[in-house]
């Protein structure tokens, strides 16, 4: 009997969030590791495109053409599984991606791109036991076929703009019609239309949507009776809005560097799109006075120059490619400066911790004046006598202290009246009561990776939290909030 294996669900209903190629924004599309970020950034299903090699082996690639993506002369099918290792060692088999999709919970969505992939890709699904899956093409042929060959998954049927969904499903034989309507107009969600969500529903068909990445529509999209929703950025759908978040603001330390090179625009976005409501950029001072986002006093570690951040201009130092030491994905980073931070940051409607470390606090209270940044930003720095120089230049501002460089609460206090003090996560159960009590508003710091830390993190609620990894406490909050899980 087909289609005995239903198409995977949250309890719910709740669309899927289905990563596109993986989280291809954040990674090489359809390598293992861009579906291990997508898993790490909440998605629940991986969309996955699969070739023949030249041995009939099913592969992971969008193209048939090797060039593009992995700078490889000639076609997947030009190759046998163990030629292709050695040409193209990051296009990964069907076996390792269900490999990894069992190890982090994850379900597939397989599009058959190359002629006649269909029943060997469902033969590795049933030889592996893997059960949450679905596959899809956009040749209704190739659907028929799998449908002949008695597939137990459920089918999509994937539909361009301008073709007709309920036609190319009766001609495939489709459970799903995919509607891949993307580039059509300035609100595709408008296509989705009552008459066609009840049209789908009376024929018994599922519905799935394209890859999404502006925020509008997919909030337009989440609230319709759908399976699932292609993004190539799985932190739109799964951040802090997708999740109760017991009043905890996130703090994201140098942006998410766990996904994307720290103190960049990119892992700044990163953060800023995951729903954190704070981001935190460590500011130096360049030879001619601008100021720079970077946490080293050297370039050696984050970026392609050598010596001091100081002993260079602004002008050289953005000849630096600042992201290629995360990953080649990155190589067009650059190393931003507080004001392009400051704009990322208000166009988003949210907050900065500034950490000085070594620049002049005028030039700091400068640009943050200048751009109307002061109700939106908060300042720190590891040296006291930058902190210092700040009050005496702005007794308004907003500034952040740290619990270890004080014998006490009430000595920190009295130094300098910050609005923050930041607690390390050891001592936050003995000092934030005393911190509230004195009038400030305690921010747990914790830089580390033990999700049963984050599960205590969760339990104390604080206001604020410093981290390194959002995603391991939106994590957290899900399974304190029993999320439901995706069944099979």
């Amino acid at each position: 009997m087909r289609n005995s294996i239903p198409f995977p669900s949250r309890a719910d209903n709740r669309p899927l969030c289905i990563a596109h190629r993986g989280a291809s924004e954040h990674a090489v599309e359809n390598t293992l590791e861009a579906f291990r970020i997508a898993a790490e950034l909440g998605a629940e299903m991986w969309e996955i495109d699969v070739w023949l090699t030249a041995d009939g082996h099913p592969v992971v690639a969008h193209d048939a053409d090797l060039s593009r993506v992995h700078g490889v002369d000639g076609n997947v099918a030009d190759y046998s599984l163990v030629e292709l290792r050695d040409v193209a060692p990051t296009v990964p088999s069907l076996d390792e991606v269900i490999s990894l999709a069992r190890d982090v919970n994850c379900a597939l969505y397989v599009e058959i791109k190359g002629l006649g992939a269909g029943r060997p890709s469902i033969e590795r699904l049933k030889a592996l036991d893997f059960t949450a899956a679905g596959l899809g093409s956009f040749n209704p042929a190739e659907v028929r076929d799998m449908v002949n060959a008695n597939c137990p998954y459920p089918l999509s049927v994937l539909v361009p703009v301008g073709r007709d969904p309920f036609a190319m499903a009766e001609l495939g034989g489709a459970d799903i019609i995919h509607l891949c309507w993307e580039r059509d107009g300035e609100r595709p969600q408008d296509l989705v239309t009552p008459e066609l969500i009840a049209r789908a529903e009376s024929l018994g068909l599922g519905i799935v949507l394209w890859h999404e990445e502006r925020r509008a529509i997919l909030d337009d999209l989440l609230k319709l009776p759908v399976l699932g929703i292609c993004t190539n950025q799985p932190e739109l759908m799964h951040g802090t809005d997708s999740v109760d978040m017991r009043g905890i603001g996130i703090v994201s330390q140098r942006g998410a560097h766990d996904f994307a090179p720290e103190n960049t625009l990119a892992a700044a976005k990163l953060s800023l799109d995951q729903g954190c409501q704070w981001i935190s950029v460590d500011v130096r001072e360049t030879a001619d006075g601008e100021l720079v986002a970077i946490h080293d006093a050297t370039l050696e570690r984050t970026t392609s120059g050598h010596g001091l951040v100081a002993d260079h201009t602004l002008a050289q130092l953005l000849e630096l490619d600042a992201g290629s030491f995360y990953s080649a994905h990155y190589g067009s980073e650059k190393i931003p400066t507080l004001a392009e931070m400051i704009h990322l940051c208000r166009s988003y409607g949210r907050y900065m911790l500034i950490e000085n470390k070594d620049a002049d606090p005028a030039s700091i209270l400068a640009i943050v004046d200048a751009m109307g940044f002061a109700d939106h930003c908060v300042h720190s720095s590891p040296d006291a006598a930058l902190r210092a120089q700040l009050r005496s230049l702005s007794p308004d501002a907003r500034i952040m202290s740290r619990r270890i460089d004080y014998s006490g609460l009430t000595a920190l206090k009295a130094d300098l009246e910050p609005e923050i003090v930041e607690i390390e996560f050891d001592t936050y159960a003995a000092d934030h009561q005393e911190a509230l009590a004195l009038g400030l508003t305690p921010m747990l710091k914790y830089f580390g990776s033990d999700r049963a830390v984050f599960d205590q993190i969760v339990d104390f609620g604080p206001a604020m939290v410093n981290l390194d990894h959002a995603s391991l406490l939106l994590d957290a909050l899900r399974r304190k909030a029993k999320d439901p899980a995706v069944n099979e």
